[in-house]
């Protein structure tokens, strides 16, 4: 461990409220968050809560995840502080964890490289989509990637892709910190850049609706879409509290503005009762409802 770091120097806060830190902004309140600055003490931190047994998540964006009010007894350690980093060769891009997609497009766009074009619109950084294997519309974030960094029983590794064991939703990295990616992505006109950005943005603002949320809250099953699954239900429009399953999309759960992690989990169950009553199939979620193990 780095003797010039320790617990008291980086930056945390006690009784955290959820809305700081997720998308979807329902209320519960979290023990401890430490906020790291770079990754000397993202991994430091890291490193200190497994070692003394700290049972603790990481979470970067938090549009993928929900507390639950058990969260009091929570540690986490959030990447929100840490400073976007991207480098280039030619078309060989790294990139740490705690960038956000819409950034890395951006900087992909500037430089006549393709490949982020369809995943812009995922309010999320890059370690959280590797982590679940975001995709959309056809395109997933491990299309160009080489390899990626990641912490792993204490140690710093390089992970080729084909060494990543990929699946939906899951890409084999449970047990690690992601800490950066590296990615060869195809040079392209910025014209047709923009052009293919923009036509996936339409089809998201037409598909998907607006509001705090933490995307789609259900995986679907093979050959089947858990939002149709759900409207069949005439689950559309349900409200419980301050949440309320889209009447635009079935498969988002809004927060109207006051929801709390417990109104969101009681639709999220819901759902998942009245689904496999109807149809014997039982809905997984893709969102993550972090409480204390």
């Amino acid at each position: 461990m780095n003797e010039n770091l320790s617990v008291k120097t980086i930056e945390f806060k006690e009784n955290v409220s959820a809305k700081e830190l997720t998308t979807m902004k329902a209320e519960a309140t979290i023990k401890i968050v430490f906020y790291p600055k770079n990754e000397k003490e993202l991994v430091f931190i890291y490193n200190y809560l497994a070692v003394n047994n700290i049972k603790f998540i990481v979470i970067g964006n938090g549009s993928n995840v929900i507390f639950t009010k058990k969260a009091s007894e929570m540690v986490v350690i959030s990447t929100k502080k840490l400073k976007n980093k991207i480098t280039r060769r030619d078309n060989v891009v790294s990139i740490n964890c705690s960038t956000p997609l819409a950034v890395i497009f951006r900087y992909a766009l500037k430089n006549s490289l393709s490949g982020f074009e369809r995943l812009a619109a995922i309010p999320g950084n890059l370690g959280g989509a590797i982590f679940m294997n975001a995709s959309a519309f056809g395109s997933s974030i491990f299309d160009y990637l080489t390899n990626v960094k990641v912490l792993k029983n204490g140690k710093i590794q390089n992970i080729k892709k084909e060494k990543l064991s990929l699946c939906y939703r899951d890409s084999g990295l449970s047990g690690c910190l992601i800490l950066s990616a590296k990615f060869r992505l195809p040079k392209k006109d910025k014209c047709e850049i923009e052009k293919e950005f923009y036509k996936y943005q339409y089809l998201r603002h037409v598909k998907q609706p607006k509001g705090l949320s933490s995307g789609s809250i259900f995986k679907n099953p093979p050959l089947l879409s858990a939002g149709k699954l759900i409207e069949e239900c005439g689950l559309k429009g349900l409200q419980i509290g301050g949440g309320k399953i889209s009447e635009k999309h079935a498969n988002f759960i809004i927060n109207l503005g006051d929801a709390t992690a417990d109104d969101i989990l009681k639709l999220i169950s819901l759902v998942k009762s009245k689904v496999y009553e109807k149809y014997k199939i039982r809905l997984v979620e893709e969102v993550k409802l972090l409480a204390p193990e």
